[in-house]
């Protein structure tokens, strides 16, 4: 399955060369090449904590060109049983372009789990104005079959010429296609997040952040196993 996995990354990425090559700019463009490393007291994906009580690395690289991207993401829990196992690596290959005030992108991504491997293509559009709304539509098509969809909303305050506090919310709705016992479709998770950014060298910037995921309604609180997570912790990203 993984030398599947492979296969379809490389075609996406040399149609995304064949298409990003094709186009004729009135300036050049260059690659960019941004990492960051998160260090966090705990793992929440879209509501469910896929941890247990130790810290979280999260280390990922992005390398983009002319809107295309690829991203290698990975997560390190250090309080696992046997010690520290790197227990999921995420590739993900994304288009992103702007047409007047909207923000249009596609991508797809393939879970790598300790468990089953997943896959999902995803859509998105956001406008540019007050809060920056955003919609993004996920299908799943291979271990977890269904979609979920996130409103998210965001707003940077400036506190001085470098620092900035940043504030985001979202709403996450799922929609269950298959599954062996009773479905779950409805509202899952809400997330509200506060972060600041400091820049501390030319191409480095420290986040500390902290977050709140929680359940959205009570099937949703069965489904996810809690009612609310409480988290946080530092992000440092580097952009070259």
């Amino acid at each position: 399955m993984r030398s599947n996995i492979i296969k379809k990354l490389f075609l996406v990425a040399a149609v995304a060369v064949v298409f990003g090559n094709s186009n004729v700019m009135a300036e050049e463009v260059t690659p960019t090449a941004s990492g960051s490393a998160s260090f966090l007291s705990k793992y929440v994906w879209r509501g469910f904590e896929l941890s247990d009580d130790s810290i979280i690395i999260q280390p990922s690289m992005t390398i983009g060109y002319n809107g295309f991207a690829f991203n290698a993401w990975s997560n390190l829990d250090t309080g696992a049983e046997g010690g520290a196992d790197l227990n999921e690596t995420d590739l993900t290959v994304s288009y992103d372009t702007k047409v007047g005030s909207f923000g249009l992108g596609a991508g797809y991504i393939y879970y790598g789990l300790a468990g089953d491997d997943s896959q999902e293509f995803y859509a998105k559009a956001s406008y540019d104005t007050l809060l920056a709304p955003t919609l993004i539509i996920y299908k799943d098509f291979d271990a977890f079959p269904g979609y979920y969809m996130s409103l998210g909303l965001s707003h940077s305050i400036s506190l001085t010429d470098a620092v900035a506090l940043n504030l985001s919310g979202s709403a996450g709705y799922y929609i269950q296609t298959e599954s062996t016992g009773d479905k779950f479709s409805g509202f899952q998770d809400g997330l509200v997040s506060a972060s600041l950014s400091i820049p501390v060298a030319k191409y480095v910037t420290v986040a500390p952040t902290v977050s709140y995921s929680f359940a959205l309604t009570d099937k949703a609180k069965d489904l996810l196993g809690t009612s609310g997570n409480m988290y946080g912790g530092v992000v440092l990203t580097f952009s070259f």
